[in-house]
Parts: structure tokens; C-alpha cells; sequence
């Protein structure tokens, strides 16, 4: 009996339901010649095609052609070998996947190949890299900061004058304030990929003028000119998006300081089944030979004294919208201002808010 067949489970007497259909990794068996006897759907969900595309020819000759020889020459060695590939890390794909495959000997002269996507496990270790950078590098000023100015006072023991005091106390809590805003946005950081909440039709136009009222109350002296456009909609989990929007509109808002006038606009349309959002801002920009820094942790584009921050707005906005299955893209000229084009999935039409 091979292995395989002991992946059956008697269903009732009419039949059986194979389990290596049922299982959520890709797994497929080939014959010594390279052929594929079969291939279950999760191995074929990882190409978009069927199982029935897979079978009956030497598929990983055109779906893992960076190991396709490797696979080949491990199949040559059946039945009696068992040097095989084992937990082999495959090249990043075009869809940016990272996928590990398993090559193992069945009883019956055939292999097993098993494809596990490990893209998850990454982006998990791409933010454990992210937090630890930032509890290493990006805390430590202001940790020093609060150590130095607390050290100073209590080094004058009373005797400090009151004002020298009070300047120290305040970059001690300057310190405090940075510090902890640091670590929220880690923590937003890390929470930003996780599985959306179910997904509904979520006005986007709404979002965007509660965000923006939200940023006027706050700086009420400040002259501003917002447009959003009525009835935008997308689909995804609302609080996501609303966060998503929120980091961009205050980075337009931010860079828009030096300007007597905050001018802002929202607008975009439907193209199929995607929403194509356009944000425009009238404030600082920057030069588009540094834009693939913009979405990445801790690289900032400006200065503080220009209104950055602590580099994880942006990073985060790229991981709220791709976990809702789209993604931002960014056009800018330094001093004339910056235009983020967001793209998200569309309501479906069944569920689309009534005109």
C-alpha cells in the first residue's frame, strides 16, 4: 500500500473522500518520468489554475523552473533513492510569494511534492525585524534624552535655578511624548497585516470628511480648502480603512504646514471591479528618485523641523491597504505637492449601497 493510499478515508460504501484533497498545503504526485498523476487544489490555488491544468505532463518544468532540474534528477533516482529535496527555499515569485517545497519518496516508485507558502511566515519576520530596529535604534535617543536632562537635575540636587528646571522637565516629558508615540506606532505596525475583519461597503467619502474635520478641530487657526467627492465607496473592513485614510490625509496635512492654505482633495471612480482613489495635496513633496523609501519603515524623506515624524505613517497606510487586497502608489514634485493613487477592491454589485 503507498502512501497515498493511506491518505483515504472510507467515506461509506459507494466511495471515498481522499484526503490529500482536503489538505490546505499543495501537494501533488509525480511519476519517476517527471509526469504529474495529480495534484490537489490548494498546490493549484497557488497558480490560479485547476488541478486538471497540472496533470499528465512534467508541469514544474514551467511552474518551478528555477528547481525543475533538480526535481528531475531526484525523480531519477526512484523507486530505490531517497536523496530528496527536503524544505528547499524557492525564489521569490512574480507574485512575491516565498514558497518551500518537499520532494519525498512514495512506496509505490512515485513522489510526493509538497508546496508550502511561507509568505505569512516572512512578512511576521520582516516585523519582528521592524520592532526590534525600532526598540534598538529609534528609542534609544529619546531614552537618552530622558536619562541625560534627569541626570542633570538630580546631579544640582535642589540648587538648579527654576527656570533651568523647567527646561529640563520639559525635554524629559518632549522625550516621554516621543518615546510613546514610537511605541504605538509599533504596535500599529505590527497589527496593520493582520486578516481583515469581514468585509462590507464602506463609504469613503464619509471617512474622508470625519477625518478631515478631525484634523481642523484640532488646528482650528490653520485656513484650509478640502474637497472630497461624494459616493466613493470600496469594500474591506472599515475601521482598516479608516485608518489607511487617516495616515494619509494627516501626512497631507503635515506637509502642508509651511502653506498659508492647506488645500486637499479626495476624488477617484470605480474601473471594474476596483476603486481608484486619487489624494492630492498642495504642500512640500519630494524629489520621485527617493519614492521607493516612502513606504519603508524609518526612512524619512524630510526633517523634523519639516514635520516628519517617526517614519512608520506611510509603512503603515502600505500594510492597511494591501491587507485589504490593494495597494498605494505615490506621484510627487518637490514643493508643488503629492498625489497618492490607492486602489481597493470595488463593492460587488450585489452589495452596492442603493443611488
Amino acid at each position: 500500500m503507498s502512501d497515498v493510499t493511506l491518505l483515504r478515508n472510507t467515506a461509506d460504501a459507494s466511495g471515498s473522500v481522499d484526503l490529500i484533497d482536503q489538505l490546505p498545503h499543495g501537494l501533488a504526485v509525480l511519476a519517476a518520468d517527471g509526469r504529474w498523476l495529480r495534484a490537489n487544489a490548494a498546490l493549484a490555488a497557488l497558480w490560479g489554475v485547476t488541478p486538471d491544468a497540472l496533470v499528465g505532463h512534467a508541469a514544474h518544468h514551467e511552474r518551478l523552473p528555477a528547481v525543475a532540474a533538480r526535481i528531475d534528477a531526484a525523480l531519477a533516482q526512484l523507486p530505490a533513492g531517497d536523496d530528496t529535496l527536503r524544505d528547499l527555499a524557492l525564489p521569490g515569485d512574480a507574485a512575491g510569494r516565498h514558497l518551500r517545497l518537499t520532494l519525498r519518496p512514495l512506496a509505490d516508485g512515485t513522489a510526493l511534492l509538497q508546496l508550502h507558502d511561507d509568505s505569512a511566515l516572512k512578512i511576521l519576520e520582516a516585523q519582528q525585524e521592524t520592532l526590534a530596529f525600532g526598540i534598538s535604534h529609534e528609542l534609544r535617543a529619546p531614552v537618552r534624552a530622558i536619562e541625560q536632562f534627569a541626570r542633570r537635575l538630580l546631579a544640582q540636587d535642589g540648587s538648579a535655578e527654576p527656570q533651568t528646571a523647567r527646561d529640563h522637565l520639559q525635554r524629559i516629558q518632549q522625550a516621554s511624548g516621543h518615546a510613546g508615540g514610537l511605541i504605538d506606532a509599533l504596535l500599529e505596525t505590527m497589527r496593520a497585516s493582520r486578516p481583515p475583519r469581514a468585509p462590507a461597503a464602506v463609504d469613503i467619502s464619509l471617512l474622508g470628511d470625519w477625518i478631515c474635520a478631525e484634523l481642523q478641530d484640532a488646528a482650528p487657526d490653520r485656513a484650509a480648502q478640502i474637497r472630497i467627492a461624494p459616493d466613493l465607496w470600496a469594500w474591506g473592513d472599515e475601521h482598516a480603512l479608516k485608518q489607511m485614510l487617516g495616515k494619509l490625509l494627516h501626512n497631507a496635512w503635515k506637509f502642508s504646514a509651511h502653506r498659508d492654505t492647506v488645500r486637499i482633495e479626495l476624488d477617484g471612480e470605480r474601473i471594474g471591479d476596483r476603486v481608484q482613489l486619487r489624494l492630492r495635496d498642495a504642500g512640500r513633496g519630494f524629489d520621485m528618485r527617493y519614492a521607493e523609501r516612502l513606504f519603508v519603515p524609518f526612512r524619512r524623506l524630510h526633517s523634523a523641523d519639516d514635520g516628519a515624524g517617526h517614519g512608520l505613517g506611510l509603512a503603515i497606510a502600505q500594510q492597511l491597504a494591501r491587507a485589504q487586497g490593494g495597494h498605494i502608489r505615490v506621484e510627487s514634485e518637490p514643493d508643488a505637492g503629492t498625489t497618492f493613487f490607492i486602489e481597493l477592491p470595488a463593492v460587488p454589485d450585489e452589495d452596492a449601497p442603493a443611488p
